[in-house]
């Protein structure tokens, strides 16, 4: 008998974890099978993350693809973030029915707010302020005082302006071969505001703007604008 149940894939981003969904869960309807994916040197500290690679990260995606592919007659994926890469990806090759992106990092800028973050988490402080508090729990790697287990996070991140650049040139090449829903923070500290411009030739990509959002951070209300697109690309996509 051929696969009927849907299938979604969750995707973090750099140094992140899969909490950042948890506020669609309760919206996953029964008949899906979801696969939260945590890639590679995540989840550890500092020295597994050195040690990974983004070719280990793209890789863990396309096998959890497959895995859903080989189980359901639609696959969607949503992803936050540098997972977004990855599943755009995939999309590209025909391998998913529809995407929910969050915060694609399709052009980057670093707003001095960001540092401000990394550095309040890192000293523990900023207790209280939603902003920070939403950094912190969606942060997946564990603070390490070892200078030297951070040695292969330059590299990480140089591979990952590498990966930007060739997915940005992918959906430039290739269109977008399934719906797109994509939500961006009106306050993103990480992603430029121009990180949508890639899509705006394609109809079946409609791009939200919260203008109240940050990279980690949706205030309740943008939490259910989220969830309304999730709904939409699931029952509809």
């Amino acid at each position: 008998m051929p696969p009927t149940r849907t299938g979604i894939l969750f995707v973090h981003g750099i140094v992140g974890n899969n909490r950042i969904f948890d506020f669609l869960a309760p919206l996953v309807p029964d008949h899906c099978e979801v696969l939260r994916l945590v890639l590679p040197g995540h989840g550890g500290d500092a020295l597994a993350f050195s040690r990974s690679s983004l070719a280990q990260w793209r890789r863990s995606v396309t096998l959890a693809v497959a895995a859903l592919r080989s189980r359901c007659s639609r696959v969607f994926a949503v992803a936050h973030s540098m997972g977004c890469l990855f599943v755009l990806d995939e999309a590209l090759q025909g391998k998913l029915d529809g995407l929910l992106l969050l915060n694609a990092p399709l052009r980057v800028h670093v707003a001095a707010r960001a540092l401000v973050n990394v550095l309040k988490v890192g000293a523990g402080r900023g207790h209280g302020d939603p902003v920070t508090e939403a950094a912190r729990e969606a942060y997946g790697i564990s603070l390490d005082y070892n200078p030297l287990h951070y040695y292969g996070w330059p590299r990480r991140y140089a591979e990952l302006f590498g990966e930007i650049r060739r997915v940005r040139r992918l959906i430039g090449e290739r269109g977008s071969a399934c719906p797109v829903e994509l939500v961006f923070g009106g306050r993103d500290e990480l992603v430029s505001p121009r990180a949508a411009s890639p899509f705006e030739p394609y109809e079946n990509c409609r791009v939200t703007v919260l203008p109240d959002a940050g990279h980690y951070y949706y205030p309740a209300d943008d939490r259910s604008v989220i969830g309304r697109r999730f709904e939409n690309l699931i029952n509809n996509g």
